[in-house]
């Protein structure tokens, strides 16, 4: 099976249902998902399929290839949550696939099954499978690009390879798919794969033989140093390259930057430039960041990061030459994870691009042991599937005791822990008996029921807690002009159908902000409300009042003390007493 015809029918049939099951269940989460999935809906109502927009506004985060996706899942589906995460889910299975025969190319039947098994089943993968974000869409264009480039090479046996595609057209279909990525993230699109190639043939082509003498110090300077770079760059076709990549992504953004010029200046200088250089809205962190981030986020399979890095290494420290598949995918994890380390801003999901590499990575090791020819030590993987029970045994005792805290009476949550705790001590058990492929196997199996206790059963569960619903209702169906002081949640203005007019800043700046408005509906705090003067709180009613999710505060409609709303809501009040 591992090797055989059915190994991708049944890779697909996992990663379906680890990204598909109850995937329209939950709510919009956080901020991402309702900006996402709001300027696709008000792109399409206005049939404006050149300029993202969102609360009337121009939205210059983010190209538009994901907006067009989820404007043609709302022509079929209708506008929901389903709609709106189908497509990263629809393209996750695809790059699970994709990694499955890049692993078969690279190396073997049995490696591209394990990488790709655990790529499906891994945690950060899975949520970025199930959430309405342009990250699934660029790690799909960026994988998409890396196949087309395996593909393009041809036999990666070969000892006489050069490892770049040797057909123009070839090449013009691997560049052509990083301007599909460039329209899906902008320009890392591009320049990442082209970096990541490029430092595996700047490897590749280094002349034959260890260097002696002094020489043998600058070892790891060889690949730069300056003509061997130039030619290099040069045998990559970099004006085909361009060509191709531009004549994909360019129209558009010539279309939207003649339309709105503003869209251009604020993606490319304050959401390329300025991430870059600036830790923006708080998200920064230390250099081991991404070490961190990918060992919670390649769970459950992060427990053989170190068995992997010490049977890898012992692979290509023998023979350099005869391992390519191996430098390859280390080259796109390095270099994919030190340019985003080397980036003021951080977040996890920066670097889930590299985990189809990470995850054959681990598929060789993994392949490896099955067969008996791995030189790590057998204890090495029973310590990883420890820590995998001791894992399940954190999620069981620390869920009840953290939950509380914040979601009341939701000690259930704890059953997530159950998984791998069931998997590592029955891993364990066939291990013992000598049965690696078992072990693995079931393993996998837990590490399926893993993720979907945590996105099908456990995001269903929290979501429950969400209990905006009154506050949205009010929003919809009010004609009042809508305002959010201090506080907007992009979910409102998804949930509610209408526009939000910001106002941040002090009372004076709300009293400017509502004095021409006939009829003001403000969204805030009940912290925020209790600062306002005792004249403003006269003059502005509660109209209705729910607790703010995950916050240890309220979120308040307020309505002037005349309205209709208002005395709608004084005799309610009354009535209940």
């Amino acid at each position: 099976m591992k090797g055989g015809r059915l190994a991708p029918w049944l890779l697909a049939c996992v990663a379906a249902a680890a990204f598909f099951t109850n995937l329209g269940g939950p709510r919009l989460w956080d901020r991402d998902e309702p900006r996402n999935a709001g300027c696709a809906v008000e792109m399409l109502q206005a049939n404006d399929w050149i300029t993202p927009r969102f609360n009337d506004e121009v939205r210059s985060h983010k190209p538009v290839l994901l907006y067009w996706l989820m404007m043609t899942s709302y022509s079929t589906f209708g506008v929901n949550e389903f709609a709106a995460r189908f497509w990263s889910a629809a393209f996750s299975v695809a790059v699970v696939l994709l990694t499955y025969d890049m692993g078969r190319r690279l190396f073997n039947p049995e490696a591209a099954f394990w990488g790709a098994l655990a790529l499906a089943t891994s945690l950060m993968f899975a949520m970025a499978a199930r959430i309405a974000t342009p990250d699934a869409l660029l790690v799909f264009t960026v994988t998409l690009s890396m196949w087309v480039y395996v593909w393009g090479v041809g036999d990666w046996s070969k000892p006489d390879s050069q490892y770049y595609p040797e057909t123009w057209w070839k090449v013009a279909l691997l560049y052509g798919s990083m301007g599909l990525a460039m329209l899906a993230k902008g320009p890392i699109g591009l320049v990442l794969p082209t970096a990541i190639i490029g430092m595996f043939l700047l490897i590749q082509r280094l002349p034959a033989g260890p260097a002696t003498g002094w020489r043998r110090w600058l070892t790891p300077l060889m690949p730069f140093a300056p003509l061997h770079f130039l030619k290099t760059c040069w045998f990559m076709r970099p004006a085909l390259a361009i060509v191709a990549a531009l004549a994909v992504a360019l129209p558009w953004y010539l279309w939207v930057g003649v339309r709105e010029f503003a869209w251009i200046q604020g993606f490319f200088w304050e959401h390329n430039l300025g991430r870059a250089t600036s830790a923006m809205e708080g998200h920064q962190g230390p250099v081991i960041f991404y070490v961190v981030a990918i060992c919670i986020g390649f769970f459950p399979w992060s427990i053989f990061f170190l068995e992997t890095i010490l049977d890898v290494g012992a692979q290509i420290g023998r023979r350099v030459k005869e391992t390519p598949g191996l430098i390859f995918l280390a080259c796109w994890c390095g270099v994919w994870i030190t340019l985003f380390t080397i980036a003021k801003t951080k977040l996890p999901s920066y670097v889930t691009p590299c985990y189809p590499a990470l995850a054959l990575l681990v598929g060789t090791a993994l392949a490896r042991l099955v067969s008996g020819e791995t030189p790590v030590s057998r204890n090495w993987y029973i310590t990883g599937f420890a820590i995998s029970i001791v894992v399940g045994i954190g999620f069981l005792v620390g869920v009840p005791l953290a939950i509380d805290q914040f979601i009341p009476g939701e000690a259930i949550l704890a059953v997530v822990g159950i998984a791998p705790l069931v998997g590592g001590i029955a891993a364990i058990y066939f291990f013992r008996k000598n049965q690696p492929g078992v072990a693995l196997s079931v393993y996998g199996g837990t590490s399926l029921a893993f993720i979907l206790l945590m996105f099908a059963f456990a995001a269903q569960r929290v979501d429950h807690h969400q209990l905006n619903q009154p506050i949205i209702s009010l929003l919809r169906e009010s004609d009042d002009e809508l305002f959010a002081y201090n506080t907007l949640e992009p979910s409102w203005i998804f949930y509610g159908g209408r526009a939000i007019r910001e106002v941040n800043g002090d009372e004076t700046l709300l009293r400017q902000s509502i004095a021409t408005s006939r009829s003001p509906l403000i969204v805030t705090t009940r912290g925020h409300y209790d600062r306002l003067s005792a004249e403003m709180q006269q003059q502005l009613s509660v109209v209705e009042s729910v607790p703010y999710f995950l916050r240890k505060d309220d979120l308040v409609v307020l309505a002037p003390g005349d309205s209709p709303l208002a005395k709608t809501a004084a005799l309610r009040k009354s009535s209940s007493r």
